[in-house]
């Protein structure tokens, strides 16, 4: 029940916010970008998992190494996963691990995207970070969006600390709470046997940096290209939408604002509604118009439409469903708890 009145809400939101900017004006941009602008924006938004792939790649260790055309594809897949069901990373990563685990060893493939998605959280605090900074010094905005800017602020801080705790301090959390519950017989004897193996699962982490030194410079620049990509993304679409009203920091502020979008609405599909409502709110501060910053959520929304495509034609090349597909992220991250 929950679910229906969450996606009716979100739905209505997405009514009301095109109602409110008007369609003629969302329609007008759309013929603006046309087809060819829609295939830069694709290869941009292409080039950000190419990013992230290759910050994955980095990431694994031992041999044999995880070749970048497995890495994409699992990408793409896993991504395509978290876009068509409300449950997100919690299984389209763990995916990741499931579709090469015939190349790699699954302990080498998850640990791999456990660290490089600490890696990318802290990138994704320091973008928000900045976004928020030049926000707040370059323009002018109500009290309630200044508010939620130090917010975020503050929640950037906390989440690049703990980044740093975890890959630097070497401390063990799911280990050593199932060992203090064990110590007061709370848990069963199934979670008991299992301790020494997530102890390990956590040293691989925690370990990675003092092991790897020589792959922490380019991993950072696979993050930031990541994030440099999408401002471009941006950039080009607000251009190509309503020429001459965006500049490169109106482009960092809404991308770093999409991130925040990304952050708290994970769980909604598509962020069907939010993402529109959130960038039309922009509209006033930047001085951009609330058509073109809606139109810029739905040209992105179709292109994560077209991705999502691609990634389920790459499940189905495998003789795989989406139904089979989850089931075995379920099953991955079932074995990486166990």
């Amino acid at each position: 029940m929950l679910t229906l009145l969450l996606a009716a809400a979100c739905v209505a939101l997405f009514a009301f916010t095109l109602r409110n900017v008007g369609l003629q004006e969302i329609g007008e941009g759309v013929r603006r970008l046309g087809w060819g602008g829609f295939a830069a924006i694709l290869v941009l938004s292409g080039l950000r998992m190419v990013f992230r792939s290759r910050a994955w790649m980095r990431c694994v260790e031992g041999e044999p190494r995880l070749r970048f055309a497995e890495a994409l594809d699992a990408t793409l897949m896993g991504e395509a996963l978290g876009n068509v069901t409300p449950f997100a990373n919690a299984l389209s990563e763990p995916s990741k691990a499931a579709f090469v685990r015939g190349r790699v060893p699954f302990r080498s493939a998850f640990s791999a995207i456990v660290v490089e998605n600490i890696f990318y959280t802290a990138s994704v605090a320091l973008m928000i970070g900045i976004g928020a900074s030049v926000f707040l010094l370059v323009y002018s905005m109500p009290q309630y969006l200044r508010a939620v800017s130090y917010g975020a602020l503050v929640g950037v801080a906390v989440v690049i600390g703990t980044a740093c705790v975890l890959l630097r301090a070497r401390v063990h959390p799911l280990s050593s709470a199932a060992e203090w519950l064990n110590a007061r017989s709370l848990v069963p004897a199934w979670v008991t046997s299992r301790i020494p193996r997530v102890r390990r699962f956590e040293d691989d982490i925690t370990t990675f940096t003092a092991r790897n030194g020589r792959s922490l410079a380019p991993l950072a620049l696979y993050e930031a290209a990541f994030h440099l990509a999408g401002v471009a993304e941006v950039y080009v679409t607000l251009t190509l939408i309503a020429p001459g009203s965006a500049t490169l920091l109106t482009a960092l502020v809404v991308e770093s604002t999409g991130r925040v979008i990304n952050v708290l609405f994970k769980f909604v599909p598509l962020r069907v509604g939010v993402d529109e409502a959130g960038n039309a709110l922009l509209a006033l501060p930047l001085a951009l118009a609330p058509a073109s910053l809606v139109t810029l959520a739905l040209v992105r929304k179709a292109r994560i439409l077209v991705w999502t495509a691609v990634g389920i034609a790459l499940l189905f090349r495998r003789g795989l469903s989406v139904r089979r597909a989850l089931a075995q992220a379920q099953a991955v991250a079932g074995e990486a708890k166990g």
